[in-house]
């Protein structure tokens, strides 16, 4: 993949940054997170079950916030939007910066074409036209290396780079995305009104193709947590 981007240092040292200034603005944001959401996305997303959330890891909780916090919609706003109207942050702050480019925010499956170690990936979009674009994730540029790896994420911009919204689907059945993508492209998914049900078609396919098993975050710092395999289930 040819790009003209090329990671410096100082890039990596700005997006560890801003990530550290999102993560703290993203707890803020969950807050305004209304108990119905939960339901309507759980169900949209196939983790709702007779009433009752149930989650495959306790990382799943975070995929399901994401989904409430970006593709839940009423009256044509999600909580991103709505949350940046009614708490404005300072202007020329990071945390202005950050609110501006989370409302831009746009899922992708990307498909892996290199890795710029300690710094990110190069990715082809093939839900997006296949844009090709660079996402800043140091501990997926370790984890990941080039070919037939993939991943379904939100993605924030950050400039000439991108970074994850933190709630990340590695892709392990190319089947399951595919027939997702087929009914996207067919307008056969209607899980949830409004601009959010792409997304949230593509969610539910990863975690009924079992990709739970095996997600991964990236803390500020870089590193990565294990991967878990334990079931809970309760309501949120």
């Amino acid at each position: 993949m040819e790009t003209p981007f090329s990671p410096t240092r100082q890039d990596v040292e700005r997006y560890l940054r801003l990530r550290a200034v999102s993560k703290d603005l993203n707890h803020r944001i969950l807050r305004t997170i209304p108990r119905h959401a939960y339901d309507e996305v759980g169900e949209a997303i196939g983790i709702l079950h007779n009433g009752v959330l149930e989650f495959d890891s306790e990382d799943m909780a975070s995929v399901m916030m994401d989904c409430c916090l970006y593709d839940w919609f009423e009256d044509g706003k999600n909580l991103v939007q709505r949350y940046a109207e009614t708490h404005p942050a300072q202007p020329g702050t990071d945390e202005s910066y950050l609110l501006s480019a989370a409302i831009q925010a746009k899922y992708r499956v990307l498909v892996v074409q290199s890795a710029a170690p300690d710094a990110g990936l190069y990715c082809c979009d093939i839900l997006n036209n296949n844009e090709e674009l660079f996402l800043m994730d140091l501990a997926m540029s370790r984890s990941f290396g080039s070919g037939d790896a993939a991943l379904a994420t939100r993605t924030i911009p950050l400039g000439d780079y991108w970074m994850t919204g933190g709630a990340g689907l590695p892709i392990n059945s190319k089947k399951a995305v595919l027939d997702a993508l087929s009914r996207i492209e067919s307008g056969k998914h209607k899980l949830l009104g409004g601009p959010g049900s792409v997304p949230l078609l593509i969610v539910r396919a990863c975690l009924a193709a079992g990709v739970a098993d095996y997600v991964r975050y990236e803390n500020p710092e870089g590193t990565s947590r294990k991967p878990r395999k334990s079931r809970r289930a309760g309501r949120y």
